[in-house]
């Protein structure tokens, strides 16, 4: 498969959970093999304690909601991999929980149907992001941008409703429902009813920072620290969000911290009452470069540990109204953003 150098591969799938996993399963399988080569290499740890890790993780999605376990399965058979692996990727959050790495800055404009995010990992995940539109059984849609073999990252849906997240690192136990098997419920959800039903079974377990946004305005953002989950209140012009906690006083490398921080300081500047709030300033916000180490938008630079070079893998700017996602490929802002509809459907895979 072609790897475009502005543009990720996008595939359409429907049918039952199992049918659409098997059809991103056969899509994808040399690039879910690739990505699995690099888990394994950052998860650091033997074969039989990540393949028990995610046999644990097996259990908890199935008894979450069978259909995610159905079409995890489906994309191991798809690809022709250990379905367990797959399950470990699905719970790669969980298993790096530990891990102190800035990856992402956060966008909500209070009252508007307009978020997004920067999702900053390491430069060799570039090449590998896909995005999956997908249509179940019942009609309902989603449009996803994600890693090969995981059920869903940041994404909107047709009811008009988006999922947007930032990593917090914790020592914490993440014995829970999968950070990104959650996102990919909460892109499920057709109301605000079904998001809170959604939250409340997931209950705890993990460690990030959920933005569920709707076209209404309305947001929910939560901090999950192991076994805590905390709300926050949305901002009065946006709610913004980076790689640490804002409601204790849990314990962030320095590092990190500098970082993450940096980044917040910018971004609450940039959405300072008195700023506009449409999608053009969203996504001038999420290409802001004026901090030379700690940019907004980062390039990639080498960083200490297994991720080799870091920065800003794409950007998405969501227009929930419109049930329209933007997306940027890399971290040059010369680079264009690139309109996908939920409500769209193709037959073949697309560059």
């Amino acid at each position: 498969m072609p790897v475009s150098k502005t543009r990720f591969p996008l595939i359409d799938v429907w049918g039952r959970p199992e049918e659409r996993g098997r059809q991103i399963g056969a899509a994808f399988g040399e690039r879910i093999d690739r990505t699995l080569s690099l888990y394994r290499a950052y998860f650091a740890r033997p074969d039989e304690e990540l393949l028990s890790a995610a046999a644990h993780f097996r259990g908890v999605i199935g008894a979450f909601d069978p259909h995610y376990a159905a079409e995890i399965e489906g994309i191991a058979e798809g690809a022709e991999v250990d379905p367990l692996w797959v399950y470990a990727l699905n719970a790669r959050s969980e298993l790096l929980a530990a891990l102190s790495a800035s990856e992402c800055t956060v966008v909500q404009y209070t009252g508007t149907p307009f978020a997004g995010q920067n999702w900053d990992w390491s430069e060799k995940l570039e090449e590998l992001v896909v995005l999956i539109r997908s249509e179940d059984e019942r009609g309902r849609r989603f449009l996803t941008m994600t890693e090969p073999g995981i059920l869903a990252k940041v994404g909107l849906n047709d009811a008009g409703f988006c999922v947007c997240l930032n990593f917090l690192p914790t020592p914490k136990p993440t014995n829970g429902l999968p950070s990104h098997v959650l996102l990919r419920a909460l892109l499920d959800a057709g109301s605000w009813a079904e998001v809170e039903e959604t939250l409340e079974r997931a209950g705890t377990g993990r460690s990030l920072n959920l933005l569920v946004a709707g076209a209404d305005g309305r947001g929910i953002n939560i901090e999950y620290e192991g076994d805590a989950a905390r709300r926050m209140e949305a901002g009065g012009t946006a709610t913004t969000h980076t790689n640490h906690y804002l409601t204790c006083d849990a314990p962030v490398d320095a590092e990190l911290l500098e970082n993450s921080t940096a980044r917040l300081d910018r971004i609450r500047a940039l959405t300072a009452p008195g700023s506009p709030t449409d999608l053009a300033r969203l996504k001038s916000v999420l290409s802001d470069q004026e901090h030379s180490e700690h940019a907004i938008l980062a390039p990639y630079r080498d960083s200490e540990g297994f991720l080799g070079r870091k920065g800003t893998v794409c950007t998405i700017a969501m227009d929930l109204a419109e049930r329209r996602m933007h997306i940027r490929r890399g971290n040059d802002p010369a680079n264009p953003f690139h309109q996908i509809q939920v409500v769209e459907k193709e037959t073949a895979l697309s560059m």
